[in-house]
């Protein structure tokens, strides 16, 4: 679709971003949705298709990423997701990447913590030396300043496990939330026990950047969660990876992607070559072993359990993967690895957590688009951007629908998928 041109799509099943609909059409123009309805006249040069026993909803949102990589953004808009929410990244990557999305409608759209706020001698900064680390309370200000000049949406801040060292004492996290909040940013933690999680939502915290193992969902920190309001994004897929006792399901969901007609033919090499690694999701357990064992950081279990509470509690859940972009062989974040396509597996683990397909739909579609006050986007209605995909079948029946991708929109723009692996049939012959 050239600039000013329009499309008519017509017949196609309408999910809006929050409740499925009935057979209707959409008008694209000007990289907006100019209607919805029946019996739209068809423009004059308007591209017509015909969505018969298809499901059009908007553009799907990753709530969790990391990409040092601007590769991954062409990456997770061929699979469907027109948005990419970065909870880590390096300031540079990060502008340039911001730089790219405004410039292509060929890439995901992107929003961005860049880094994240971390004390001294954390396991982050051991790993990248020259981080800088807020020391304590007197730090906060001049930190997220530093961020926002950065070109920062919000802040990441880091609550490990205090027993690992320090940590941020709930002064620092306090400070940390207010300096947030005074310019108009989301504060988001990444809380690795039900304590620290706890702590950040006393603190004024607004969401919770993982559901790691069980979150120790008390009234009363239910209560802390409903008075902010506060959001939680699940990253099920994050701890699933690495469950030694859903194992053999996982490798079979895993294999399922890798050779889906409509998704594996798109995987970029380098991200291929990890999905289709023998033994990499069994090393990565390997490695994680004790986090993931029965009421540690990474339980599988736990984290279900959690997530469905906190929908039954009406507490808002996003779906978002941890997903990164594949670079330095480590067993763990190799098994993270997969822009956009990871978040279909997401969907499904939802689902399997408890949500309604059409919850979860919503959970990264409009209910991000509301949280993260992306105003332009995740629904479907006039006005919007035109960020919209297509799929055969119905996902509020069967969630997989998701993974057959007849037609991909960004801005108004139809993405034109390359495959860069060849038939089904050649797809079949991969090893696990």
């Amino acid at each position: 679709m050239t600039a000013g041109a329009s499309t008519l799509i017509r017949g196609a099943q309408v999910f809006d971003g929050e409740r499925p609909g009935k057979a209707t059409s959409v008008l694209v123009a000007g990289g907006t949705i100019a209607a919805v309805g029946t019996g739209l006249a068809v423009p004059t040069g308007a591209e017509v298709i015909d969505g018969h026993g298809q499901t059009l909803l908007p553009g799907l949102i990753d709530c969790h990423v990391h990409a040092d990589d601007v590769r991954a953004l062409g990456q997770a808009l061929t699979f469907g997701v027109t948005t990419e929410l970065d909870m880590f990244s390096a300031p540079e990557v990060a502008a340039e990447r911001r730089v790219l999305a405004a410039r292509r409608d060929d890439v995901a759209d992107v929003r961005t913590a860049t880094i994240g706020a971390t004390p001294p001698g954390s396991a982050l900064g051991r790993l990248m030396p020259g981080l800088p680390a807020v020391t304590g309370p007197e730090d906060a200000a001049a930190f997220v300043a530093a961020r926002a000049a950065q070109g920062a949406d919000y802040l990441k801040i880091y609550l490990e496990d205090p027993a690992w060292h320090g940590g941020l004492s709930p002064a620092t996290v306090a400070a940390l939330v207010a300096a947030a909040h005074a310019r108009g940013m989301l504060a988001i933690a990444h809380a690795d026990s039900p304590s620290m999680a706890r702590m950040f939502i006393a603190a004024g915290g607004d969401a919770l950047a993982h559901v790691l193992g069980d979150l120790d969902l008390t009234p009363a920190f239910l209560s802390g969660l409903r008075r902010r309001p506060t959001f939680v994004i699940a990253t099920l897929r994050a701890t699933a990876v690495l469950s030694a006792a859903h194992a053999d399901r996982i490798e079979a969901d895993q294999r399922e992607l890798a050779r889906h007609p409509r998704l594996g033919p798109y995987l970029d090499p380098s991200t291929r070559e990890v999905f289709t690694r023998p033994g990499l999701l069994a090393g990565a357990r390997a490695r994680a072993a004790a986090a993931a064992r029965a009421g540690g950081r990474l339980d599988y279990h736990g984290a279900q359990r959690a997530v469905a509470a906190l929908h039954q509690a009406g507490i808002p859940v996003l779906a978002g993967t941890d997903t990164n972009y594949p670079e330095d062989g480590h067993a763990i974040l190799d098994a993270y690895a997969g822009h956009g396509i990871t978040l279909h597996h997401e969907l499904a683990l939802l689902v399997r957590a408890g949500l309604p397909p059409a919850a979860t739909l919503a959970a990264a579609t409009s209910v991000p688009a509301r949280c993260f006050g992306l105003t332009d986007r995740g629904l479907i209605a006039p006005g919007l951007r035109a960020d919209l995909l297509l799929v055969d079948g119905d996902p509020c029946a069967d969630i997989t629908a998701t993974r057959n991708i007849a037609a991909i929109w960004r801005n108004g723009t139809r993405l034109h998928r390359q495959p860069q692996l060849g038939t089904p049939a050649e797809m079949s012959c991969v090893n696990f």
